[in-house]
C-alpha cells in the first residue's frame, strides 16, 4: 500500500520532505546497531524448543527477551536525547523544514520503540511457523494505515501527519501480534520468574554474529542516504528513496518463500536430518531465482518506463538509474537468502556474519569513495558492488560446509531461468519495435501503463513458456506454486470478509 502512495505523498509534501521521512527512518533504525541481535535468536529458540515441546523454556526465552528489549528501548530513547542536535545537525535541508525534522525525528523514535519493545510476540509466531497470521495482520492493518495517510495529507497535516498515522498503526501492529500469540499458544505466560539468565547468555551468544549480519543488511540499504544527506543534500535522497524503493519491491513477492526457512531449517537441525536440509536449500533457492531473475530483469530494463507510470510523468530520471543499478545488488544479496536464514538455523551464523562484515566495510569504503569522485552515481555502484562481493564470499564457504559441489549447483539452480530471461527480454523488444514503427510514444501514466503491461505480458509469457520447454520445474514444484497461489487467494478472500 505504501508503495502505491509514494507518488500522493510525493505530490502533497514534496521531494525535499519526502526526504527528510526516508533520512528520518534511516537514521533512527541506526539505534537497531546497539542490540545484540536478539530477533532472530527468539525465532531459532522458540522453533527449537517448541519442537521438544519444552514449554517452559520457551516461556523462558519469550520472558526474557521481553525484559531486555524494554530495557534496550530506554537506552535508546536516553542515547537520542543526548545525541539528537548531533544527529540533526549532520544534515544539509532548508531552514524552513527545521521544526518538521524535529518532530519527524521523535516521532520516528517512538515508532521504532514500540516496534522493537514487544518485537517477541511477532517472533513467537513466526517461531511457531504461524508466517501466516503475520502476512495476515500486516495486510489487514495495511489499509487503515493507508487511509490515514490519506486523510492527514488531504487535511494538510504533511510530515507530522505521517508521523502520527505511523505511531498509531505501531500501536495496533503490536497489540494484534500480542493477542494472536497468546491464541495460537495459549501456553505462553507472561511473569518475572520466566526470566532466565542463562537463556539471556543462549540469546546473545547467538544473537551478536546475527546482529552484524542485520547491521550490514541494514547499511548497505540505508547508508547512501546518511551520505548523500550530509556530503551532497536532502533532495537527492528522495530521489534515491524512490528508486530504492522500487529496487527492494522486487524482492517482496520472492520473499513470500523465505518466511519458513529459519524456523523449519531450525526443526530439522534438531532432528539431525542432513537429506531434508539440503532439499530445503536447493529448492528453495531454485524457486527464489525462478521469481527473482525474471522481476530483476524486466525492472532494470524498464526503469525509466516504471518510472514514468508510477510518478505520473518524467523528472525522474536519477531514481531510475537508482533503480537499474540497485537491482542488480539487491537481487543478487536475495537470492542468497536461503543458505543465510538456513545457517542461523542451523546455529552457524558465523558463515553469515563474516560475509556481513565484508559487506559492511566494503560498503563504507566503496560509497565514500565513489561518492567523492562520482557523486551520486557512486552511492549506487558502492551499494551494489559491496553487495555482490559478500553474497560470492558467502555462497562459497556455505557451499564447502554443507558439501554441494558449488558449479554443479549454479548449473541447476541458475542457467535455465537466465536462459529464459534473456529469450524474454528479446521477444519483448518486439513491442519497442512495433511502437517505434507506429510512432507511438508512451507519455502519462495512462500511456506508460500500456506499454509496461504489453512488454510484461510478453515478457512474462515467453518466460514462463521457456520455463515449462526446457523443464526446469517438476511435479513437486508445480504444486508447490499452486498451494502458495491458493493460500495468496484465501488471504485476499479473508481480507475481503473482515
Amino acid at each position: 500500500m505504501s508503495f502505491l502512495l509514494t507518488p500522493f505523498i510525493i505530490h502533497r509534501i514534496g521531494i525535499e520532505a519526502f526526504g527528510i521521512w526516508a533520512i528520518a527512518n534511516t537514521a533512527i533504525n541506526f539505534f537497531i546497531f546497539l542490540d545484540p541481535g536478539f530477533g532472530s535468536s527468539y525465532v531459532k529458540y522458540i522453533a527449537e524448543y517448541n519442537t521438544k515441546k519444552d514449554y517452559k523454556t520457551v516461556n523462558n526465552v519469550i520472558n526474557t527477551g521481553l525484559v531486555f528489549s524494554l530495557l534496550f528501548c530506554v537506552v535508546v530513547l536516553g542515547v537520542y536525547l543526548l545525541l539528537k542536535d548531533f544527529i540533526i545537525g549532520f544534515l544539509k535541508f532548508s531552514p524552513e523544514h527545521y521544526e518538521d525534522i524535529l518532530f519527524t525525528f521523535f516521532g520516528i523514535l517512538m515508532v521504532f520503540i514500540i516496534n522493537y519493545a514487544f518485537t517477541v510476540f511477532k517472533s513467537t509466531l513466526a517461531g511457531l511457523q504461524r508466517m501466516d497470521v503475520i502476512n495476515i495482520i500486516f495486510v489487514i492493518v495495511s489499509i487503515p494505515s493507508s487511509i490515514g495517510i490519506i486523510m492527514f495529507l488531504s487535511l494538510g497535516y504533511g510530515l507530522k501527519g505521517l508521523v502520527c498515522n505511523s505511531i498509531m498503526v505501531a500501536i495496533v501492529t503490536v497489540i494484534s501480534y500480542a493477542v494472536y500469540a497468546y491464541k495460537i499458544f495459549p501456553q505462553m505466560s507472561i511473569h518475572p520468574k520466566f526470566f532466565s539468565s542463562e537463556i539471556l547468555r543462549k540469546l546473545w551468544g547467538f544473537g551478536f554474529k546475527v546482529q552484524i549480519a542485520g547491521f550490514s543488511e541494514f547499511i548497505n540499504r540505508q547508508l547512501d542516504k546518511i551520505l548523500l544527506g550530509y556530503l551532497l543534500n536532502v533532495r537527492l535522497v528522495g530521489f534515491y528513496e524512490l528508486g530504492s524503493k522500487m529496487a527492494l519491491t522486487v524482492g517482496n513477492l520472492p520473499a513470500v518463500f523465505l518466511q519458513v526457512i529459519e524456523p523449519a531449517s531450525s526443526e530439522l537441525d534438531a532432528a539431525k536430518d542432513e537429506r531434508a536440509l539440503n532439499v530445503l536449500y536447493t529448492r528453495g533457492t531454485k524457486y527464489i531465482v525462478f521469481l527473482t531473475l525474471p522481476l530483476s530483469v524486466f525492472v532494470i530494463t524498464n526503469a525509466s518506463l516504471i518510472m514514468c507510470f508510477w510518478m505520473s510523468g518524467p523528472g525522474y530520471e536519477k531514481s531510475a538509474l537508482a533503480i537499474q543499478i540497485l537491482t542488480i545488488g539487491y537481487s543478487f544479496f536475495l537470492i542468497n537468502s536461503v543458505g543465510r536464514l538456513m545457517a542461523r538455523g542451523m546455529g552457524m551464523p558465523q558463515y553469515e556474519m563474516v560475509s556481513a562484515s565484508i559487506i559492511l566495510g566494503s560498503n563504507v569504503i566503496l560509497s565514500v569513495v565513489l561518492i567523492m569522485f562520482f557523486g551520486y552515481v557512486g552511492a549506487l555502484i558502492g551499494t551494489s558492488t559491496a553487495a555482490i562481493i559478500g553474497s560470492l564470499f558467502f555462497l562459497y564457504n556455505f557451499h564447502k560446509h554443507i558439501n554441494i559441489i558449488l558449479y554443479s549447483f549454479v548449473r541447476a539452480v541458475y542457467y535455465k531461468p537466465l536462459f529464459a530471461c534473456i529469450i524474454s527480454i528479446l521477444m519483448s523488444l518486439m513491442i519497442d519495435l512495433l511502437f517505434f514503427l507506429f510512432g507511438f510514444v508512451p507519455s502519462g501514466r495512462i500511456g506508460s501503463l500500456i506499454y509496461l503491461c504489453l512488454k510484461g505480458g510478453m515478457f512474462s509469457g515467453v518466460y514462463f513458456l521457456c520455463i515449462l520447454a526446457v523443464g526446469h520445474l517438476d511435479e513437486y514444484d508445480k504444486g508447490v506454486f499452486l498451494s502458495t497461489i491458493n493460500m495468496f487467494i484465501n488471504k485476499l478472500r479473508f481480507v475481503k470478509k473482515s
